[in-house]
């Protein structure tokens, strides 16, 4: 009986990462471009993507508080995932009677807070919820339907684009209508999986244990530093594809399709991977591949027509299988260096530093960007202020790796023990 209910908990959880993909897909993957459609400015859309993450950041640090509060892991997420498919219905409204940026911001604050909640609590569910010895093969595969799901989605909301081209405020309100409904039923097989009982007596560490131990500390630190450096260029790239090379929403939804289509078809063969060599090795070659991928949009800039569009969807192919690694290995090694009834702490500090480091990143990315004083200095050479933040994120990157060598066997003797 427990056997099928473990089962059935597993598929129920694939099939609500399933319906989560079309809100992620048409919904979360097309705000850069909703805002750049509304003429936002390369700082005001750093802000929307960056600032709502710092705040959640440090609201999720309570989060641990919300499932003592309810003694129910499995209540907060359904909840909290309902307000968010509500929330869609909210943006809709805002978009066509009102394009203020502030209710916008607004808007971002509210969604992304919810978000920055459900995270470590649904990690440290489904860390009750998968038994560790299929643990590496079953996220794998979760990973490769959803990803598929989500190129499914972005696909199709890069058609309605095209067709509401001449009316993209109906073509973005339809978009986040499917994105409202796709939550809505994640949130109903949320429902169905297995419930997992706060229990007020075990023991669970506090925050300052992991910070005092250097292994759990340095790989903190160490995430954090790899997102600084992502968001050099991360939030800024609707902006690099639409405005800096002139493309359309349709290339700027093939080349999303181009990343998803290598996470799901790598997604597997890094999941076999992992299983032979460990989550140490798919890390460090991920990383290392990290720091090159920028290098390759600089160079973008000089390439016109067919070449142009052709080189950019292959760089997105191999920032997909890059991205793919390094998401399903960082996230198995979060479950190796604490024990699960820490899963929810850590991962609340992990994110922690994660808003921090996208706040600081995408707001100096964006400054960058906007600065008359730097597009001054590279006009005569050809070289934009887009391309000197990712010629600093490449820089960034690196060091990273050279960070990560350096407490690389450490680690592993962590996990061996």
């Amino acid at each position: 009986m427990k056997n099928n209910s473990l089962k059935n908990s597993l598929k129920y959880s694939t099939i609500e990462g399933s319906m989560w993909a079309f809100m992620y897909g048409m919904g979360e993957n097309y705000l850069s471009a909703m805002s750049v459609f509304l003429g936002y400015t390369a700082i005001q859309i750093s802000i929307l993507n960056s600032f709502p993450h710092l705040i959640g950041s440090f609201l999720q640090l309570y989060s641990n508080s919300l499932v003592v509060k309810f003694k129910s892991l499995k209540f907060v997420v359904v909840w909290l995932s309902f307000i968010q498919s509500t929330l869609w219905i909210l943006l809709i409204f805002i978009l066509n009677y009102t394009q203020n940026y502030n209710f916008i911001f607004l808007w971002f604050m509210l969604y992304f807070l919810c978000n920055s909640l459900i995270n470590p609590v649904w990690t440290s569910w489904m860390g009750y919820l998968v038994p560790k010895r299929i643990r590496g093969n079953y996220h794998g595969s979760r990973n490769r339907i959803i990803s598929f799901y989500v190129l499914v989605s972005i696909f199709i909301g890069g058609f309605i684009l095209k067709i509401f081209d001449n009316n993209l405020t109906l073509g973005f309100s339809v978009l986040f209508m499917i994105a409202s409904f796709g939550r809505f039923l994640s949130t109903y097989y949320l429902r169905k999986k297995d419930e997992f009982q706060y229990k007020k007596n075990k023991v669970y560490n506090k925050f300052s244990y992991f910070l005092k131990n250097e292994i759990t500390l340095k790989f903190i630190i160490f995430k954090t530093s790899i997102n600084f450096s992502v968001m050099f260029l991360g939030p800024l790239f609707a902006i690099y594809i639409l405005r800096t090379l002139e493309l359309s929403n349709f290339i700027l939804s093939l080349c999303t399709i181009s990343w998803w289509s290598a996470n799901v078809v790598s997604s597997k063969y890094w999941g076999e991977y992992i299983k032979l060599n460990g989550n140490i090795s798919v890390l460090k070659i991920s990383t290392i591949f990290l720091f090159i991928l920028p290098l390759f949009w600089i160079l973008s800039y000089y390439l016109k027509g067919l070449i142009l569009i052709s080189f950019i969807l292959s760089i997105n192919l191999m920032a997909g299988i890059t991205f793919s690694g390094f998401s399903l290995s960082t996230f198995n090694l979060t479950f190796e260096l604490v024990e699960k009834n820490d899963v929810a702490k850590y991962t609340s500090l992990l994110r922690l530093g994660e808003g921090i480091a996208i706040f600081i990143g995408a707001l100096i990315a964006g400054a960058i960007v906007d600065s008359n004083y730097i597009n001054n200095l590279f006009i005569n050479m050809n070289f934009t202020s887009i391309q000197f933040s990712m010629l600093i994120s490449t820089l960034l990157r690196f060091m990273c790796f050279v960070f990560f060598l350096n407490y690389e066997k450490k680690l592993k003797l962590l996990i061996l023990r």
